[in-house]
């Protein structure tokens, strides 16, 4: 004979629909407790707000950042726990700088400690220099201004003596040609390194290209016309002659944007502790420009009286957008709070925003 079922409730058994809020605050708290351990200890996502590491990292750039490739430390305190490993010259670093601890900044290793190292200034057109050479420049080599021409950048030749021993050694350098650095360049946000043709007003330097290599590690750099001045800003008297030597756990960076960049030429940086370094660049998981910077140098008055409105000739932010979703808020973004930022990016952010798809999975080297 078939036995009949019996229900819950003939069971006398009951269930509780409606679940503890205290437990469910407490699953909560351990959930964001993990998530933030996760962040700070192992795998970091940070944005690039600056266009010093432009063209490798351009403005508006999310990047994941390896947080266990050189140490393993406590969350939340950031005690080193184990030292996995040291960065090589060529790496992507992130690192808190020691006159702005609330920040994160992002740069590549020049030199290791032990190195002595040194910066000279020299055109792309001195003999010394080491570089491959575009076949077409835009820029002259001769001393004397001729219409049309551009002068010819100068670069930050960095030289090296591991341990302090031996000859200089140096990177070396391949120049590309006025098309591709023009390609390469026109959607990083950063009017510095926008060609003179696409700029407001005139200009006498364009900027250059390089591909950069140090000890096998080949990628991007941007150098244009004007110098850095290192006169109140080296880390040691004899920087650009007889060069300085890293003392132990110090490292020397710099950016990828050459001559806009705050790195350890300059004393607010210096060379920077092996205990400030946070972890490697690891991968470009999401890139947006925003066009923020442009916005900003079109909202502080780039108008002529003669011709109107002066803007940047960008063929997929052109004038007439310019002038609809730059805003005068756009001078404040430095300044702005955090009311200020929702109402900017609502209203005119998100409308000039363009996806750079491409950028997307880009590992970083």
């Amino acid at each position: 004979m078939a036995r009949k079922k019996q229900s819950n409730e003939e069971k006398g058994e009951t269930y509780d629909s409606k679940e503890n809020p205290f437990s469910v605050i407490v699953s909560f708290g351990i959930l964001l407790i993990l998530v933030f351990a996760f962040k700070q200890s192992m795998l970091d996502a940070n944005n690039i707000p600056s266009g010093s590491m432009i063209p490798t990292l351009k403005v508006g750039d999310y990047l994941f950042v390896n947080k266990m490739r050189y140490s393993l430390r406590l969350p939340y305190l950031g005690t080193e726990l184990l030292r996995i490993d040291d960065p090589n010259r060529g790496d992507i670093i992130t690192f808190i700088p020691r006159e702005e601890t609330e920040k994160n900044y992002v740069k590549r290793v020049i030199g290791v400690p032990g190195d002595r190292i040194r910066i000279r200034y020299l055109g792309v057109c001195d003999p010394e220099f080491p570089v491959e050479r575009a076949k077409n420049p835009q820029y002259d080599c001769s001393t004397e201004f001729q219409e049309g021409r551009y002068q010819s950048p100068d670069l930050a030749y960095i030289e090296y003596k591991p341990n302090d021993q031996g000859d200089w050694q140096h990177f070396t350098y391949k120049e590309l040609s006025p098309e591709q650095s023009q390609s390469i360049l026109v959607d990083a946000d950063s009017a510095s390194v926008l060609h003179p043709s696409i700029v407001p007003g005139y200009q006498s330097d364009v900027p250059v290209v390089f591909e950069e290599n140090i000890d096998g590690n080949k990628h991007l750099i941007v150098e244009r016309f004007r110098g850095v001045s290192l006169d109140h800003g080296s880390i040691c008297p004899t920087f650009n002659t007889t060069g300085c030597v890293l003392g132990e756990d110090k490292y020397f960076v710099m950016g990828d944007n050459r001559d806009d960049s705050k790195d350890s030429r300059f004393h607010e940086v210096g060379a920077i502790d092996r205990s400030s370094i946070q972890g490697k660049a690891l991968i470009i998981y999401f890139s947006i420009d925003w066009r923020d910077q442009i916005c900003y140098e079109f909202s502080r008055g780039r108008t002529n009286a003669e011709f109107g409105v002066d803007g940047f000739r960008l063929d997929d932010f052109p004038v007439e957008d310019q002038v609809e979703y730059c805003s005068t808020m756009d001078q404040y973004i430095m300044h702005e709070n955090l009311w200020q930022y929702l109402v900017r990016t609502v209203l005119y952010r998100i409308p000039r925003m363009d996806v750079r798809w491409s950028r997307l999975g880009d590992l970083l080297h």
